[in-house]
């Protein structure tokens, strides 16, 4: 216990038996404490949007793109050649360009994209993306009941496009509006649109029971007029008619209850390819294609372009004037090649090889480098701008030190002079800074666990004060902190070195703060020291 005096003497420094808090301890420690939250904070935060980008790339654009070196290339070989490698899971060809969208005065230049319909399943995830880009409408004593479209919907007549394109022109899909319905409790069950498709036409449709088991659809038109009961599922009425789905509730219909639904039909827009604009320069007249919107999507991605078109290969073709064209395909490995971007280059370069050098292989980090370089730039900028706030919390330290050893003078003295060494008297200072920098990194690292933990809450709160619960949407369109996957450092080994890192940092800055006071005490003469008032 003779070597330990040094850290017990800095202890009873910072913590007096006679007083409950000493206000300069818990000054201190709480700085330290701040420093440490928000230096975590913004890294893992950082690190979180990252994570985040990379995610929202690979499902717009799957792991890697083949892209030919050559116009003509048998790209149904290669593709099958490419599909057939064990560490592949998907490939999805695709045919892009450039359309002149029209619908009345308004017109569109989307950057236009063809698949094949029957890969829904494929690398982009396309009914995710239509499941982000449904508009509402809002209607006299109605409510949007919309239902969201699915790829099944994809033809060579219809098309999605961003919910960009659609403001721009005007124009939206199939639209299905219930007016309130004149049940008289909410308990009993309900009717639901189950899908509208492209082709539906603008019509009223209702369903009125005629007993607890039976019920009458029709439409205003007059087309449909049908009696069903309860046990059987509603007809599909088939292409062109929406379908409806009947819920089950805790009470049974009862004889009058009727549901009314306003149904409006998907706009319809001009579509001009370039080699129509050629044909019309030639005095060759070319009516344009006509399409119907299907659905509107919208890519988590913002590289992706915000004014786009996704139609069938076939679509495609046909607006190219072009057979069997493809200008690239998108792949997507196993899991395994996720987060080892070495492995993923390595395995695309392998690719190139099995493809004869007939395409380029290109992985999301390469073609995505530019952005990925600005957010570690802006990482690196932050832990600069972070790093003076650590600074400015040791030189507090460093003053508060020395001001005690200017105050404990005579007690400096006594302790030399009863035999302890300069060394050991130093290091009561240095210890103070020590257990200061620790407890402070300890408690801030529960504060950024904290933080972490009900983020969606405080950047809730923190958004709405400063942008309103209108400019809520606007700042998630580009900040999306509620899909942030910021990790615990016991999940991720990259957030335990960020949490490591800042805690030693804390600790050293700290310590070292206490060493001008050491060395000021140590060098102190013990005789004038007793000497002092």
């Amino acid at each position: 216990m003779k070597s330990a005096w040094p850290l017990f003497l800095a202890w009873k420094q910072l913590f007096p038996s006679q007083k409950k808090v000493s206000f300069f301890s818990l000054l201190a420690i709480v700085g330290v404490a701040l420093g440490v939250n928000v230096m975590i904070v913004v890294v893992a935060f950082m690190q979180g949007f990252q994570q985040k980008f990379r995610s929202d790339i690979i499902d717009a654009q799957g792991h890697a793109r083949a892209v030919p070196l050559k116009k003509q290339v048998d790209w149904k070989k290669d593709t099958k050649k490419i599909s057939l490698q064990p560490e592949v899971e998907k490939v999805s060809p695709y045919i892009q360009g450039h359309l002149l969208l029209q619908n009345r005065d308004y017109h569109a230049v989307p950057f236009s994209m063809g698949i094949d319909p029957s890969q829904s399943d494929g690398v982009l995830p396309l009914n995710q993306f239509l499941q982000k880009g449904f508009i509402p409408i809002q209607g006299y004593e109605s409510r949007d009941v919309t239902p969201v479209p699915t790829t099944d919907l994809l033809d060579d007549d219809v098309v999605f496009i961003t919910q960009q394109v659609a403001n721009r022109l005007g124009v939206r899909s199939a639209t299905a509006l219930l007016f309130d319905d004149q049940n008289d409790s909410s308990e009993k069950g309900r009717v639901l649109v189950e899908q509208l498709d492209p082709y539906v036409e603008s019509d009223e449709w209702k369903i009125e029971f005629i007993d607890e088991d039976k019920y009458n659809i029709r439409n205003q038109q007059g087309s449909i007029d049908i009696n069903c009961t309860f046990n059987q599922p509603l007809e599909d009425l088939g292409w062109g008619y929406p379908k409806f789905k009947l819920v089950e509730g805790n009470k049974p219909f009862s004889k009058g209850d009727q549901f009314k639904f306003q149904i409006f039909r998907s706009s319809t827009i001009e579509i001009y390819s370039p080699s129509m604009i050629e044909k019309a320069k030639s005095d060759e007249m070319s009516p344009p294609r006509e399409v119907r919107v299907g659905g509107i999507f919208q890519v988590p991605w913002q590289g992706f372009h915000t004014d786009a078109l996704i139609g069938t290969d076939r679509f495609m073709e046909d607006m190219r004037g072009e057979e069997n064209a493809c200008d690239g395909f998108f792949i997507k490995f196993q899991t395994d090649y996720l987060h080892d971007e070495n492995k993923l280059g390595e395995l695309c370069a392998r690719l190139e090889g099995e493809l004869e050098g007939d395409w380029s292989i290109i992985p999301w980090f390469i073609e995505n480098a530019w952005f990925f370089d600005l957010l570690k730039f802006e990482e690196y900028l932050m832990v600069l701008i972070m790093i003076p706030i650590g600074l400015v919390a040791a030189f507090a330290i460093a003053i508060a030190l020395m001001t005690t050893v200017l105050r404990k003078i005579r007690e400096i003295g006594l302790l030399i002079a009863m035999g302890g060494t300069r060394f050991s008297v130093g290091m009561i200072f240095c210890m103070q800074g020590f257990i200061i920098g620790s407890l402070g990194a300890f408690i801030g690292c529960g504060m950024a666990l904290t933080f972490i933990r009900y983020r969606d809450s405080l950047m809730s709160f923190i958004v709405t004060r400063i942008a309103g619960e209108d400019g809520q949407a606007g700042v998630t369109q580009f900040y999306d902190f509620y899909s942030l996957e910021v990790s615990y450092p016991w999940e991720s080994e990259q957030s335990m070195i960020t949490f490591l890192t800042f805690i030693f940092f804390a600790i050293g800055v700290s310590t070292l703060a206490g060493l001008l006071p050491a060395w000021r005490a140590s060098r102190m003469n013990p005789a004038e020291a007793l000497r002092s008032e």
